[in-house]
């Protein structure tokens, strides 16, 4: 039965069969994939909008959060949702700044960063609390074993800083 099949044939056969199969595995990679992840971290109460694309070396969550007063909740709750895929995700949070947000956070990086290198984060709060009260913004500063959070408040604006508190590579 075999010995009559022309070896062309099947030649033809497994390159069409392999063609679709990687094709599948292509669609499902580039497209049905990041449209589900985007789809589960829209879920989320706290996200305005989600998109992931394909990065270098895995996939890019561009997500837009809504003006929230705990951004470690939200960050948590969106890193839940990203950790259940088998694939590395990155997070990028898109918030909604102005000037005057960024340079209150450009000057309360030196009071976050030293609290990272020497420990003192009581300090550390009292000091971008008192900085956004004096320039009439509202701060909330969390900490949790990973990172400090930072949200920052004007009006309509705000700004959201997650600063890794592991500073030495561990």
């Amino acid at each position: 039965m075999f010995s009559k099949l022309k070896w062309q044939i099947v030649i033809v056969t497994v390159t069409l069969a392999l063609g679709i199969l990687l094709g599948g595995f292509n669609l499902y990679q580039n497209r049905i994939l990041p449209e589900k992840i985007a789809n589960d971290i829209k879920s989320s109460e706290y996200v305005k909008s989600a998109d992931v694309s394909i990065g270098n070396s895995g996939y890019i969550a561009n997500i837009k959060l809504s003006k929230i007063d705990n951004l470690m909740t939200a960050y948590t709750s969106i890193e839940k949702i990203i950790n259940k895929y088998p694939v590395k995700i990155e997070m990028k949070i898109i918030d909604n700044p102005n000037d005057k947000l960024n340079n209150i956070y450009y000057e309360d990086q030196f009071a976050i960063y030293q609290a990272i290198q020497n420990g003192d984060y009581i300090e550390m709060s009292k000091i971008v609390d008192k900085n956004g009260s004096d320039k009439g913004a509202k701060t909330n500063i969390y900490i949790d074993e990973s990172n400090i959070y930072l949200s920052i408040y004007d009006g309509q604006n705000y700004l959201y800083k997650i600063i890794p508190r592991n500073t030495k590579g561990e």
